[in-house]
């Protein structure tokens, strides 16, 4: 076993075991998810409870929605699944709170349906390939952090979750050196928030900016935005991001969840790093971020040319799939052998907004 491993038992073993009531916190898709989980498993759940402003008298899967109180007050002391996910400071300050009087897990489950899931048979299947991206990261911090992540993965406790935060400003400045010549290319652009943070490390100073976006109505904000701020040099393209130009379908949710799909319901043009930049004037890119919702790992093998030739700063979302943990560090030195990744989390429950930073040697 890795010797990173603290756990040794998953969350759902330990839920079979407990002798106070289940309640799950939170409707929608992810108390479905684990409402799920918790049947196939045989773990029993007396009730749901939500957030007072949410609370309408309304069920859940046959479940009355309750108050925090009167679930307080019905159940006592019982122990809550956190069934929804999070970034704000308020709510996770709230969650530290609930933490004061009761026992609280944010159980791990996968956001695409059919990918595989942190466990103990994971643990020893990808044994290897863990043990070797955890030992090449670049620094204490980045295995602190993978070590957090998997650890709460099984366990589903929150403390991991504390552990191993960071801010992602500080982190952006302390890892990177930034200049006034940068070529950006925001892969899931959405409504401007990622180029406004780009605009704030540079100063307002670059030399070109391309952002990629999909969703028809997350384009529209994107749009309004880069026309307010009046932005020169500056390329939108509404588009998906994959390994090669093309079509491919696409979940349009008018948010950040928006994904490419196998299954989606429409289909969108898409093309690649490689495309995008091959398209410039001056062919070359010195910073990427790129979240776009699962399509990490074809997005980095679309981008092979310039990663080799330019060796970006890289900035790649590693949380849609519990794989992307060491696929996505073992493409990416495979692609480019001179990057030094660095993984950080940044503020949000459940374990999402795990990134990779990459800078060359």
């Amino acid at each position: 076993m890795l010797d990173f491993i603290q756990e040794e038992e998953t969350l759902w073993e330990k839920l079979k075991l407990v002798t106070k009531p289940i309640v799950l916190y939170g409707m929608g898709n992810g108390a479905d998810r684990i409402l799920d989980k918790c049947l196939a498993e045989k773990i029993p759940v007396v009730g749901v409870f939500a957030s007072d402003a949410f609370v309408r008298g309304q069920t859940f899967r046959s479940y009355p929605v309750k108050t925090y109180a009167v679930a307080v007050e019905e159940w006592g002391d019982f122990v809550i699944l956190l069934c929804f996910a999070s970034e704000s400071p308020l709510m996770l300050e709230h969650f530290r709170k609930l933490e004061e009087q009761h026992e609280v897990y944010a159980p791990h489950v996968a956001l695409f349906e059919g990918d595989e899931v942190v466990d103990f048979a994971w643990l020893s299947k990808y044994e290897a390939p863990l043990q070797t991206v955890y030992e090449r990261l670049a620094d204490v911090r980045s295995r602190e952090v993978f070590a957090a992540i998997i650890n709460y993965k099984l366990s589903g406790k929150l403390q991991y979750l504390w552990e191993s935060v960071s801010a992602r400003r500080q982190d952006l400045g302390a890892i990177f050196t930034w200049g006034k010549d940068e070529s950006y290319i925001d892969l899931g652009a959405y409504d401007g928030d990622t180029v406004r943070e780009f605009l704030q490390l540079t100063s307002d100073s670059y030399r070109r900016i391309i952002a990629v976006e999909p969703d028809a109505k997350n384009c529209k904000k994107l749009e309004k935005f880069l026309q307010e701020e009046q932005l020169p040099r500056t390329k939108l393209v509404a588009k998906g991001i994959w390994s090669a130009p093309g079509s491919y379908n696409f979940y349009q949710r008018g948010g950040r969840m928006s994904s490419l799909a196998s299954s989606g319901t429409k289909t969108v043009p898409v093309t690649s790093v490689d495309a995008l930049v091959a398209a410039e004037t001056v062919p070359q890119a010195t910073y990427i971020k790129m979240d776009v919702e699962g399509a990490e790992y074809e997005a980095l093998l679309g981008a092979a040319k310039c990663l080799e030739r330019d060796c970006p700063k890289l900035f790649v979302a590693a949380y849609h799939h519990d794989n992307d943990i060491w696929q996505l560090p073992l493409l990416l030195w495979g692609l480019q052998p001179h990057y030094e990744l660095f993984l950080r989390r940044h503020p949000y429950i459940p374990c999402w907004e795990i990134n990779i930073l990459g800078r060359e040697r």
